[in-house]
């Protein structure tokens, strides 16, 4: 008997959550570099080759299945259209009761300024649905049908920029331009998420030599401001040879929010990526233990062998 009640109970608190977490922000990664165009639509084509990337986060809930989080993108240059073009998918899972779905196509203009520097100019289109499973809540009456309202969706609209050169990144970025309507009960909006980033890759200029063990340090900070969440994520990563490690400390205005540690490999063609966040905001048995893996992929192009500038950030 209790845990059916248990279960019914956390699940309206749960939809409940969802449909607010929904009309606030968007999922959260802490491999923020893994899958760059998630963060930001000018990213793509900015590696130095075709690349695909898939990252899965886990947050286990008592009594209210996993929260989880699934995310695939892939993106390429094409120089036939001078820029990069891309495909972003996001899927929330939310213990069987709630399930979100997002996908975006996305294009980014390159333009060379300088001999130096560049800039990547974007924008982003894409559908957003959000599911609701009533069945899996258990009510009073078993008779009783769910409401008739399952689920909701909206077309999407994103846009963004990066200046960089060979060592220093910065970029803004605007998702949810239209704030599209996804509420499933009442006028509930997606709110428009601001998102500004700024890191450097510095190595050591005797790394040229061959027999030089090759490492590079590369220090991050990320603004992000969605409704009434506003978050800063600053962030160092070191890497030495094929392994990387990193460390980074996100907090709100309000109060300090997780510290998040990360390692990860890069093969070459493809990297491997762990990170784990603790809650820093004293409610650690519900909100920490979250862990997000990555595997990303990437090919040589024709902008490889041309060897034309590439942004320099890290993998994960």
């Amino acid at each position: 008997m209790y845990q059916p009640m248990t279960r019914t109970i956390i699940g309206l608190l749960a939809i409940i959550l969802c449909v607010q977490t929904s009309k606030s922000q968007d999922a959260i990664f802490s491999q923020f570099y893994a899958t760059p165009v998630y963060m930001n639509p000018a990213f793509a084509g900015a590696d130095s080759g075709f690349r695909t990337a898939l990252i899965y986060r886990n947050h286990p809930l008592q009594h209210a299945g996993n929260f989880s989080t699934m995310h695939a993108a892939i993106d390429v240059f094409v120089p036939e259209l001078y820029g990069g073009i891309g495909l972003n998918v996001t899927s929330v899972y939310q213990g069987g009761l709630n399930w979100n779905n997002h996908i975006d196509f996305m294009y980014a203009y390159h333009l060379q300024l300088s001999s130096d520097w560049y800039m990547n100019l974007a924008a982003q289109a894409g559908y957003y649905r959000q599911d609701v499973n009533w069945s899996s809540l258990n009510f009073t009456n078993p008779s009783q049908a769910g409401p008739s309202q399952e689920f909701t969706h909206a077309p999407d609209f994103a846009a963004g920029m990066i200046l960089y050169n060979d060592w220093i990144y910065g970029g803004f970025a605007s998702h949810h331009l239209t704030e599209p309507a996804i509420g499933l009960f009442g006028d509930q909006r997606l709110p428009r998420k601001y998102t500004a980033t700024f890191g450097m890759h510095i190595k050591p200029q005797a790394q040229r030599r061959a027999n030089m063990t090759k490492y590079y340090i590369s220090p991050n900070i990320i603004f992000q401001n969605q409704g009434d969440f506003t978050r800063f994520n600053y962030g160092l990563y070191f890497g030495v040879e094929s392994f990387v490690a990193g460390l980074w400390y996100r907090h709100s205005l309000d109060n300090p929010s997780s510290l998040i540690v990360l390692a990860g490999l890069n093969l070459g063609d493809y990297r491997i990526g762990y990170s784990y966040d603790y809650s820093l905001s004293g409610y650690t048995d519900t909100f920490h233990g979250i862990h997000e893996i990555s595997v990303s992929f990437s090919f040589l192009t024709r902008r490889q062998e041309l060897r034309e500038t590439f942004i320099n950030c890290p993998g994960f």
